[in-house]
């Protein structure tokens, strides 16, 4: 209760019906217009979360929210979208303006749902401006910690990144020289090798998950293996690159990982229609895709589905299951984290296929 909500719709009706459903559960503002919502920002803020349909007169939700980014940048932002405006509403994720987008009807529980992970990601976003504050009175650049016990590897990718100024590059030849750094100033990516002596990367990254969650990593290795490579990339923050050291696509997944980790969530879409708006968009990505306890991946470059991960499946098969689940909660990535192509199949030909699966164990079930 502690956390306050606003809503901003310019039918007064709904935002009538959001209040008498959740003030047992938030502290609910309201405001009949976009220039109303921004006057409640300015002058009864903070907001945990704010809340905007997408049609409205004047303003429509994307600008408020662009507009709201500017004034309160802790703020949460959800997107209320109905179907026939997805298109629109694609330019808000692209954006980087909302954190999760819904769809009307939005059924109470999802709402309920989306706004309490919208408090909980406000928390963070609070906890990670303080840490931005403290690497403030260090440096303005962004600090990438290399960690490998040859100190050619070390020397080399220091020496790539330096003629970008927006990198300080700190070098650590193994785990507890790392853990050193981490423990002294805010650090914004670390590339680790694993074979390393004193303390290997595998310790630190373990060190890494308990004391620094949100802190990513792009770990290299000569000495890969699929089961490695499998519980290495089943930590979201954590990147795996096999040795001989290919230099420019590190670097590229460095910049990758430093300036694109904006993630936005969406509920209530059909997988389907937002594959299609990826393909239109052209974008990349990767989508992490939630459904009861099932979890997938999907991974877009420059709107080509080219992988796909659950469980012990991968490539199409993998994709046929997800895109068929239902209620499913979708992140998004603006990075894709697989390189290699896994589906040589034409996109819609996977929608089709999914669609005949779906069909096909429906007509048994019934």
């Amino acid at each position: 209760m502690t956390h306050k909500v606003l809503f901003v719709d310019d039918d007064p009706n709904i935002l009538a019906a959001f209040k008498r459903q959740l003030r047992k559960k938030f502290h609910i503002d309201t405001a009949k217009s976009p220039e109303a919502g921004l006057k409640a920002v300015r002058e009864n803020g903070p907001y945990a979360v704010i809340i905007s349909d997408l049609r409205m007169p004047g303003m429509d939700g994307n600008q408020f929210l662009n507009r709201v980014r500017d004034i309160t940048p802790d703020s949460v932002r959800i997107l209320l979208t109905g179907h026939a405006d997805l298109q629109a509403a694609m330019s808000a994720i692209n954006s980087g303006n909302i954190f999760r987008l819904l769809t009307k009807p939005c059924p109470s529980e999802v709402l309920v749902d989306a706004l309490a992970s919208g408090v909980e990601q406000h928390i963070k976003k609070r906890q990670m401006g303080e840490r931005d504050e403290q690497r403030k009175s260090y440096h303005a650049e962004k600090k990438i910690l290399v960690v490998d016990d040859d100190p050619v590897i070390r020397s080399v990718i220091k020496n790539a990144l330096k003629p970008d100024t927006e990198f300080e590059v700190l070098t650590a030849e193994n785990g507890k020289e790392a853990v050193k750094h981490l423990n002294e100033q805010p650090v914004d990516l670390v590339v680790t090798d694993l074979k390393m002596p004193v303390m290997n990367g595998l310790k630190l990254l373990a060190f890494m998950k308990q004391h620094f969650p949100e802190l990513p990593a792009i770990v290299m290795t000569g000495f890969g293996n699929a089961k490695l490579e499998k519980g290495i990339e089943a930590h979201d923050n954590f990147q795996y690159f096999e040795k001989p050291l290919d230099i420019g696509v590190l670097i590229e997944m460095i910049f990758k990982v430093v300036n694109s980790r904006t993630i936005s969530q969406i509920h209530g879409i059909s997988l389907s229609a937002l594959l299609q708006l990826m393909d239109n968009e052209q974008k990349t990505c990767t989508l992490k895709i939630r459904s009861q306890d099932r979890t997938g991946y999907l991974y877009i470059s420059e709107g080509d589905l080219i992988a796909a991960e659950t469980e012990n499946l991968k490539a199409e098969e993998a994709a046929y299951r997800i895109i068929n689940w239902e209620n499913a909660v979708i992140e998004i990535e603006n990075v894709c984290r697989k390189r290699e192509r896994e589906i040589h199949v034409p996109l819609m030909k996977v929608i089709m296929e999914s669609t005949r699966i779906m069909d096909e164990m429906k007509a048994v079930n019934s």
